[in-house]
């Protein structure tokens, strides 16, 4: 049950993702033009930064085994810092960056005068809470750690 709960959660984010993407890269029309003014060009991969896990082995996977046949290009850049994936798609050297939640990118745009804006929602990260003492949500109370 488990296993086909983690395959489930890893297809509904791979699809989401694929999906982003697309909406990342350029239109089907080849004489369309990017944010910057410039044409699209189509033969350039679409070069997205990503922390090195979960988000480049997910970015992995959709480059191995879904890109190809959406004529995606696609190429994953990792980085292990949280400021230079934000800090190279402002200045271009990316195309996106796949790593962060919307107030962490609120903030980041905020305190560094940059204009980054997120493109789709992909997925959310499994989290779990343990404990030796409670034995369910409610029995932990405000301010409690």
């Amino acid at each position: 049950m488990r296993k086909n709960i983690k395959l489930t959660a890893l297809a509904a984010t791979v699809s989401a993702l694929a999906l982003g993407l697309t909406a990342c890269g350029s239109s089907s029309d080849p004489s369309s033009t990017k944010a910057g003014g410039g044409k699209t060009d189509e033969s350039k991969p679409l070069v997205v930064a990503a922390s090195p896990s979960p988000h480049a082995d997910i970015l992995k996977f959709v480059q191995d085994n879904l890109a190809a046949k959406d004529g995606l290009k696609l190429e994953v850049k990792e980085f292990t810092d949280y400021v230079l994936p934000n800090t190279a798609t402002q200045q271009g050297q990316v195309d996106a960056n796949y790593f962060q939640h919307v107030p962490y990118l609120d903030d980041f745009n905020k305190k560094n005068g940059t204009d980054i804006v997120p493109v789709v929602n992909v997925h959310l990260e499994p989290l779990g809470l343990y404990s030796k003492k409670a034995k369910a949500l409610t029995d932990i109370k405000a301010g409690q750690t």
